[in-house]
């Protein structure tokens, strides 16, 4: 899942939106669009020209604002074509590789232009167990994450059906989502009603597509390998947990300039070992991809 960011800050953008009652006029070719605060009409910027996080570039000739040689400490740039494969994101200019944190939950990198993220948060799955038969997230202050917490007890409603009968529901799930990363770990969705109340909740898994520094199409490989697997067995990381077994993963190779995608794969709930404990977390592994 790619992730793009573009926030203006409340200081520069008038409470109430005064726009021009004249219409506004562009040059040839050039296309009409709202500024950054999303209030009036402007004509895009061209190359060369001067803007900043109101009066934006053309983006149907991919400018971007380039705030590299500001001589204003960063609020206003020159309109430039984004060849250096950098990332403008909220006025601020990352270099292609370059990892940042625009929230305590995510953490993105800019790659190839783009910017990927990942959630930092923990996305793994609780299961109800006799010790904890109604687990559920809450928000504690002080902390960005959402907690697991084991307190809750179901309503009056839901306490009725499953002591009267079991609830008949015929099972649904959407397609499991894209692999949030290119490279390296990733989060995984899908919205299901597999849950004793049957009730629709998104449901996430750890995914892999390939590890980063692998070979990809941007080596100028013509060979079509769309499937690899690894050559020697490795041990999942995320955040500050490690998988307590070693496994010897499939990942997806490239095809000329093409990424691989996985085509088929299952899930398995993998025993992890973490600053605060043992966590079981659920686990995607590819058994072939298509290109």
């Amino acid at each position: 899942m790619m992730l793009y960011f573009h926030q203006i800050s409340a200081q520069l953008c008038p409470s109430q939106c005064t726009c021009s009652w004249a219409p506004t006029r562009c040059p040839p070719g050039v296309p009409l669009l709202l500024d950054g605060c999303g209030c009036c009409k402007i004509c895009a910027r061209r190359l060369g020209e001067p803007c900043n996080q109101i009066y934006l570039c053309d983006q149907t000739k991919e400018l971007v604002c380039d705030y590299s040689t500001s001589k204003d400490g960063g609020r206003s740039g020159t309109c430039n074509y984004n060849d250096d494969d950098s990332c403008d994101v909220d006025g601020k200019v990352y270099q292609d590789g370059e990892t940042f944190q625009p929230s305590c939950k995510l953490q993105c990198k800019c790659e190839d232009g783009g910017v990927t993220c990942v959630p930092l948060c923990s996305e793994d799955v609780q299961l109800p167990t006799p010790t904890c038969p109604f687990p559920h997230r809450v928000t504690v202050p002080g902390k960005c994450c959402p907690q697991w917490r084991c307190d809750g007890h179901p309503s009056s409603l839901e306490t009725g059906l499953t002591q009267t009968a079991p609830i008949n529901c015929p099972e649904w799930s959407t397609e499991w989502g894209a692999c949030s990363a290119l490279c390296g770990m990733g989060i995984s969705s899908r919205v299901t009603n597999q849950n004793p109340f049957c009730r629709l909740e998104s449901q996430h898994r750890l995914c892999m597509v390939r590890p980063c520094g692998a070979p990809s199409a941007a080596t100028g490989i013509t060979a079509c390998k769309p499937t690899l697997v690894s050559s020697h067995p490795i041990r999942w990381e995320t955040q500050d947990c490690v998988s307590i077994r070693t496994f010897w993963p499939t990942f997806c190779g490239s095809c000329g300039r093409r990424h691989c995608v996985p085509y088929q794969t299952v899930n398995e709930l993998v025993a992890f070992q973490c600053t605060a404990g043992l966590s079981m977390k659920l686990m995607m592994f590819i058994v072939s991809c298509v290109c």
